[in-house]
């Protein structure tokens, strides 16, 4: 995956299968405890508050600024990932919330110009729409979706 039409269309292919196989869950389901002690809504919650961290760091290399505002640091995710989590909003609602923040993260991607995409050819490493796509998108669906299949298949029992 190098060039951002690519890049995009495997955040998108992510997106869709993720979401496709929540689409349909009742209320109650988003409070059931799976993923450790997380429940959905708190899974959508964490994706969701990084897929708003990466959007900033998005508009600000279209800037040309630096992705990471000063002060932040993002080396340690646990504390984030958890103040994500307790964010999270009830039922249906969770998935309202990840739905929009996907869409302004997705939007951002969109906007940043194609030069920020592909392979920098004296590194050899991916460029930064790359990489910031990579790590909250779709790695984010890899990490998650054999863990929501697992679920849902369990669920269905």
């Amino acid at each position: 995956m190098s060039s951002k039409s690519e890049t995009l269309a495997a955040l998108d292919d992510g997106y869709r299968r993720f979401r496709a196989g929540i689409a349909d869950l009742d209320d109650a389901a988003y409070a059931e405890a799976w993923l450790g002690t997380w429940n959905l809504a708190q899974l959508l919650a964490h994706m969701a508050g990084w897929y708003r961290e990466m959007t900033g760091a998005l508009e600000r290399v279209a800037r040309g600024e630096r992705p990471t505002p000063p002060g932040v640091d993002y080396s340690d995710p646990e504390p984030w990932n958890q103040r994500f989590a307790a964010a999270a909003l009830p039922g249906r609602a969770a998935l309202d919330d990840w739905d929009a923040a996907y869409a302004a993260y997705r939007a951002a991607a969109e906007a940043l110009p194609e030069d920020r995409y592909g392979i920098d050819p004296e590194s050899g490493r991916p460029r930064i729409g790359n990489r910031l796509l990579q790590g909250a998108g779709i790695g984010h669906f890899e990490e998650h979706q054999p863990e929501l299949d697992a679920w849902l298949a369990a669920r269905r029992r």
